[in-house]
């Protein structure tokens, strides 16, 4: 299969008698954005803004990640970039993002691996300024940790995204990049680096 033949309604199962929706074998949530935006917001008043970014990157991980290893073993797809290509497509259908992958670079034996893309109309940019004037750093925090969780289970071992660009910095879109740890200037990448360690 072609990572762009998934089609993501086919795959949720609706079941009013129970109150749950299931993707495969795990039950997921449909929340307003705003409910979303708001938690962010209390958050980051509550905790400041670099522990929520490493809340809502951890939170990004997992279900990047989970995603990957459900998806994995209950799809065949034609080769390996099908597979990895998957991710932008269900941050896309999930609604979270449109994600356009624009370079892909691996070698797996050299340990090499390089990814990147913009996101188009990315709810966290959008949520972030109604609270907030444009942020120093990027913010699109749930999906660069989705997309290094994605990357990471696919590749077998740490990756980490970062937003080159970002809307919420005040930049006209937003594009990221996926690259191993020690790849990225450390100083750049601590803040995702250390907030992802212990995945």
């Amino acid at each position: 299969m072609k990572a762009k033949d998934f089609n993501f309604q086919k795959e949720l199962k609706y079941s009013f008698e129970t109150g749950q929706v299931t993707l495969k074998n795990s039950r997921v949530l449909i929340l307003d954005t705003n409910a979303i935006g708001l938690l962010r917001y209390n958050l980051i008043e509550l905790l400041g803004m670099e522990a929520t970014r490493a809340l809502f990157l951890q939170l990004g991980y997992i279900n990047g990640y989970s995603d990957f290893m459900q998806f994995k073993t209950t799809h065949e797809f034609d080769d390996d970039n099908e597979l990895l290509t998957l991710g932008p497509i269900m941050h896309s259908w999930e609604g979270v993002v449109k994600a356009v992958p624009k370079e892909i670079r691996i070698d797996k034996n050299k340990g090499e691996f390089y990814f990147s893309g913009v996101w188009i109309g990315s709810y966290e940019a959008e949520q972030h300024l109604i609270y907030y004037k444009p942020w120093s750093e990027p913010v699109c925090w749930s999906l660069m940790g989705y997309s290094s969780g994605w990357s990471s289970a696919f590749f077998g071992s740490k990756l980490i995204a970062i937003e080159s660009l970002c809307i919420g910095k005040g930049d006209d879109h937003c594009e990221w990049e996926i690259q191993p740890p020690e790849v990225w200037d450390y100083e750049k990448a601590k803040p995702y680096i250390e907030a992802l360690k212990e995945f």
